[in-house]
């Protein structure tokens, strides 16, 4: 296991315990390496707001780019962002079941095949 994915696993543990500045500390040095994981997790802490303001925005920002980069739970997470909207970002039922789609296809599957459909 490399250094980074230790990092992740240590920063989801973090987050999970609601230890969100430990989370942001140790996310924030992946993310701007690109680290697809730690731009998803980023992106759900900013869509949660834990630790952090809540910023529709910045999370749709920081989950793009982790899908851009491969990460399906991001495009899960992202297809959640748009199904529901939040400040700053319009519900958008077409471009949710874009990303749920895509995010099927990348294997981050998390409901029954007819959910994607």
């Amino acid at each position: 296991m490399d250094d980074h994915e230790t990092q992740l696993i240590e920063a989801n543990e973090a987050h999970s315990s609601g230890d969100f500045e430990k989370a942001l500390a140790l996310l924030l040095p992946l993310a701007d390496k690109l680290i697809p994981e730690a731009l998803s997790l980023l992106g759900v802490i900013y869509q949660l707001g834990d630790g952090v303001e809540c910023d529709g925005i910045k999370a749709v920002e920081l989950l793009t780019k982790a899908v851009e980069l491969g990460d399906g739970v991001a495009s899960h997470n992202l297809g959640t962002i748009y199904a529901m909207g939040m400040p700053g970002v319009a519900q958008d039922f077409e471009k949710s079941k874009a990303c749920y789609r895509r995010a099927k296809s990348m294997g981050a599957q998390f409901a029954p095949d007819s959910f994607y459909e």
